[in-house]
């Protein structure tokens, strides 16, 4: 999915440059607002930075869930 097209409101994409996963809540131009998958403060990102593989989204999605799971042991 990564290119030159805009990014849906609610499409999970990977930003670069954060290093961080995150969800489209808006975008102006080419300035994207992301929001972290299960909440918190918005960042934002400029598009060529954002992608949208599978293994761009679920490795980080795992890797947080595990870390989760080991926290709540």
């Amino acid at each position: 999915m990564s290119g030159p097209r805009d990014l849906p409101k609610g499409t999970v994409v990977r930003d670069s440059v954060a290093k961080r996963t995150g969800v489209v809540m808006a975008h102006d131009g080419g300035r994207y607002y992301l929001r972290p998958c299960k909440g918190g403060i918005e960042w934002t990102a400029r598009r060529e930075d954002l992608s949208a593989t599978l293994s761009d989204v679920l490795r980080p999605a795992v890797a947080e869930l595990n870390a989760n799971s080991r926290k709540n042991r």
